[in-house]
């Protein structure tokens, strides 16, 4: 045995090592805690809480929200010219550029529809319920639906005019600046923006709709002057110019109505 090895003073070497690493580890998770505590405490006083809230729901610091809704689709045809062409297929085009020329304009743009399949649609209510269900799950700050008009038992009706929900002033304020830009093209006469009286003659895209909303009928197919233009490639790449001013202008007059929205839809 070596004279020289005493376990006694081994052991006690050794514990004093350990107690110093011990007392070294815990000087650590006392100082990681304070350095944790004030860089909370750093952000919470750079950042309030209140402030957070505000930036992400209730400005504009986020892309607005526009729901398209190209009308009818599928079976339900609309209305249908004298020379054979439908609604649905004039509105449906007239949507696709006027959502491409949002996007230009940094709008996000949903759709009710992009094409003439509706694997949803089995009767003209579901079709309306489902439309108003899309608009609520993108949470869309701007619905606008897109119809042609049609009297057949008095084929010298034509011309555009704008629907909107009544005793809603942001719908109504939609429906008049969406009016004037349509009816500035000349394209046919101004018919002006109207509403329904009862709930029994209600627009459904409207009535039910949480967004602002608005729904144009771009002239009437039973009206010879008013189909040649809506089928014309001229006619549709104006109605979508001309709305997406018109939904610009909107947007740019009335921030402080789209943050009010986006507030209580958050609520």
């Amino acid at each position: 045995m070596n004279s020289n090895f005493d376990i006694s003073s081994k052991r006690k070497l050794l514990y004093k090592r350990k107690r110093k690493r011990q007392l070294i580890f815990k000087i650590y998770i006392v100082l990681l805690a304070i350095s944790i505590l004030s860089l909370i405490l750093l952000l919470n006083k750079s950042t309030p809480v209140n402030k957070k809230v505000i930036s992400s729901s209730n400005s504009l610091d986020n892309k607005i929200i526009i729901c398209i809704d190209p009308g009818h689709g599928d079976f339900d045809t609309g209305a249908k010219s004298s020379s054979g062409i439908f609604e649905k297929d004039i509105v449906l085009e007239i949507s696709l550029k006027l959502g491409k020329l949002l996007e230009e304009n940094d709008i996000k743009v949903i759709y009710t529809r992009t094409n003439d399949s509706l694997p949803w649609l089995e009767t003209a209510n579901d079709s309306l319920k489902e439309r108003i269900r899309i608009s609520k799950a993108f949470k869309a700050d701007i619905f606008i639906s897109i119809h042609c008009n049609s009297n057949y038992d008095d084929i010298s009706a034509k011309g555009i005019e704008t629907w909107y929900k009544p005793n809603d002033e942001s719908s109504k304020n939609l429906a008049l600046i969406l009016q004037t830009s349509l009816s500035n093209l000349n394209s046919t006469i101004d018919r002006g923006i109207k509403t329904y009286d009862n709930k029994d003659d209600a627009l459904a895209v409207l009535e039910l709709n949480e967004s602002i909303s608005a729904l144009v009928e771009l002239g009437f197919l039973s009206n010879t002057y008013d189909e040649k233009y809506l089928n014309s490639d001229k006619g549709k790449e104006a109605f979508a110019k001309s709305i997406k001013d018109g939904l610009l202008n909107y947007i740019e007059s009335n921030k402080d109505i789209i943050i009010k929205k986006r507030s209580n839809k958050a609520m």
